[in-house]
């Protein structure tokens, strides 16, 4: 099959245009031009921006694609460009996210069947292109929604999102600031198992019109996630708690990993027909290998933030438990 992708350079996408050429698909990719395929592929390329993408309707129409997946449509507007330039194509695989489901869903796994409800810009942006292409095409539209996603090209979380001092404060035996310990509940994906997903649906009518969570078998918490890279790096992790009333309360935006946020992939396995192979370790190990061999780890002295976050907690962690020594006994 003839097959676009659109931001078919990202750390994610990749996998999927990898996935597309291995499984014997042309491949098309529309990229910015800001970086390179991981490899050599053989594909044909087209220079772009995201919002120009009607400027490149005369070569798009001349490779008459079978498949499109948009892996960086971010809101309706680019959603409508979408669904005009290729009203012949058989399938149009948008990559969404499971920020759409809302901040923070509780403990238990949550699937598709869950009313979104987005809190941020982003996520209310990214439901309202999944309905503008499921809305005009229908039956030819597929909708994944991946949670965090790991492996090669892709950053650790912090405290404060996706960042490349999060494995220098571990292997340097620095505390790691977390919202209450690292409690929160997290169905990390592998970034080829969540592309295996969507290449799946090129052809499958278990997809038509339908959306699909894309996360991995293990629900993990937070302390799970940081103690894993520690093992990794041969170090032991020390974690510092943040308690979430305080955070919610002067952090007007917090990211998305400091919440209980596990999701079920039950519906990608029944209807795809494959359960995913990654597990905690083993796409943690290929994400922070990946980052130490390609110089993706920063000195985290260039964010002093998280020692005075830490040095603070702790002092409070300490007037806190004196006080309680000191209470009377019943």
């Amino acid at each position: 099959m003839r097959v676009l992708i659109i931001g078919g350079t990202g750390s994610f996408s990749t996998r999927v245009t990898e996935l597309s050429v291995q499984g014997g698909h042309e491949v098309m990719v529309v990229s910015r031009g800001q970086r390179a395929l991981f490899g050599d592929l053989p594909v044909n390329m087209v220079q772009a921006e995201r919002n120009a993408l009607r400027e490149q309707s005369a070569a798009l129409a001349r490779f008459a694609p079978q498949v499109v997946v948009d892996s960086i449509c971010f809101n309706a507007e680019q959603a409508e460009d979408l669904v005009a330039l290729f009203p012949e194509a058989q399938r149009v695989v948008l990559i969404s996210t499971v920020d759409v489901y809302g901040e923070d869903v509780g403990a238990a796994p949550v699937d598709e069947s869950r009313v979104p409800q987005p809190v941020t810009a982003y996520a209310k942006n990214k439901l309202a292109a999944e309905r503008v292409v499921l809305d005009a095409i229908g039956a030819r539209a597929t909708v994944f929604r991946p949670s965090h996603i790991l492996g090669r090209s892709f950053l650790t979380t912090s405290l404060w999102g996706r960042s490349p001092y999060l494995v220098d404060r571990l292997r340097k035996g620095k505390p790691i600031p977390a919202i209450d310990g690292g409690r929160n509940l997290m169905t990390p994906v592998y970034a080829l198992d969540a592309a295996r997903w969507v290449v799946a649906s090129f052809t499958q009518s278990q997809a038509n019109g339908q959306v699909f969570n894309a996360v991995g078998a293990e629900m993990v918490t937070q302390r799970n996630y940081y103690e894993c890279i520690a093992q990794i790096l041969g170090v032991e992790a020390k974690i510092v708690a943040v308690p979430s009333p305080v955070f919610r309360r002067y952090i007007d935006a917090p990211t998305q990993f400091n919440w209980h946020r596990p999701y079920s992939g039950a519906k990608s396995v029944a209807r795809l027909g494959f359960r995913p192979a990654g597990t905690l370790r083993s796409m943690m190990e290929e994400t922070v290998l990946h980052m130490l061999e390609h110089g993706l780890v920063k000195d985290c002295a260039e964010q002093p933030f998280d020692d005075a976050l830490v040095e603070l907690a702790l002092r409070h962690e300490a007037e806190l438990g004196a006080l309680l020594s000191s209470r009377p006994a019943n």
